[in-house]
């Protein structure tokens, strides 16, 4: 629920930290930092390249007074996503938009997480609204008339927490559910803007099938954060190297649409290589200076996030 509530950081108030050379530090905390740099944030961002976190406080919100669910079902994926486009285009800020496309909800209904999501729909869009009770009826009904503008062939909204739940389910099993199409998967994680939706959706079904493979998308299409999943089968030496092709393709697309390779998964070691589609060289350089700062010896998650230097391999 990133989209209306903000990330991790927002609410991630202190931490403890041990750093490498085994001193503990104290970062931020309900009083607040001291003026300065930004440390917190900093470390919440760090994939546990700078120490780590054995202590953290975390800001909570009181759970809202009423919640809306609505589902568009479409026969386009594109659609849902300019149906995503349009709803937040007219002003309305939902907790969550999720889409799951037809791959993913054929494989939701092939197993035992079964939700009710007709098998011959392309995508399914879960819009969800809370807050005050006032206003929240009118907003879930604008956001079904934009989905119905958009094309959907059918929008369902719960009427109880059972009926939200049973919309909410083909999502939530979705990862679940890939096992049946093939034995690997790989979660892909990027961002795009919200606009660039139903061309970036229309380029990763381009891309698997110039490369022979099945993708299945599962995203949180509110805040243009994609998951585009490639089934495949390791043991395949070929295959295997078509997805890592079509892997750095799809990262490629979405930083040519002004987007970047991760919204929440982070960097890790997989998109360590790809980091240099979204950063130069001094900037790069900048990031080995403060992660050394942190950890001068490297001992922190080695390998990770940031490409090797020519002159460190570190």
């Amino acid at each position: 629920h990133c989209l209306k509530y903000g990330v991790t950081s927002r609410y991630i108030r202190g931490l403890s930290v041990v750093l490498a050379d085994g001193s503990l530090v104290r970062l931020g905390g309900m009083a607040g930092e001291e003026d300065g740099y930004d440390l917190l944030g900093l470390f919440v961002g760090s994939e546990g390249c700078f120490g780590i976190a054995t202590e953290v406080e975390v800001e909570l919100l009181p759970v809202p007074e009423t919640v809306r669910t609505l589902l568009g079902i479409f026969d386009q994926l594109e659609a849902a996503g300019q149906a995503v486009s349009d709803i937040i285009g007219a002003g309305l800020l939902p907790a969550a938009m999720e889409i799951i496309d037809g791959e993913t909800i054929r494989a939701v209904e092939d197993s035992v997480f079964s939700a009710g999501y007709p098998t011959d729909a392309e995508a399914a869009l879960v819009v969800e609204f809370d807050g005050p009770a006032a206003g929240i009826d009118d907003q879930a009904e604008r956001a079904a008339d934009l989905c119905d503008r958009a094309g959907a062939r059918e929008v369902r909204l719960a009427s109880d927490e059972a009926e939200r739940l049973a919309l909410w389910k083909g999502r939530k099993k979705a990862f679940g559910a890939m096992g049946r199409i093939a034995p690997d998967l790989l979660v892909q994680d990027a961002t795009v803007p919200r606009t660039a939706l139903p061309k970036i959706l229309a380029g990763i079904e381009e891309i698997g099938k110039r490369y022979e493979l099945t993708v299945a998308n599962v995203f949180h299409a509110g805040d243009g954060n994609l998951h585009p999943n490639i089934l495949f089968d390791r043991r395949n030496g070929e295959e295997l190297a078509r997805v890592e092709r079509a892997s750095r393709e799809i990262m490629e697309l979405c930083v040519q649409a002004g987007g970047t390779i991760t919204g929440e998964h982070g960097v890790g070691l997989d998109k360590r290589d790809y980091m240099g589609l979204v950063y130069g060289p001094d900037e790069l350089d900048a990031m080995w200076g403060v992660r050394l700062a942190f950890d001068p010896h490297g001992l922190m998650n080695p390998g990770k996030v940031l490409p090797a230097r020519d002159r460190d391999a570190t």
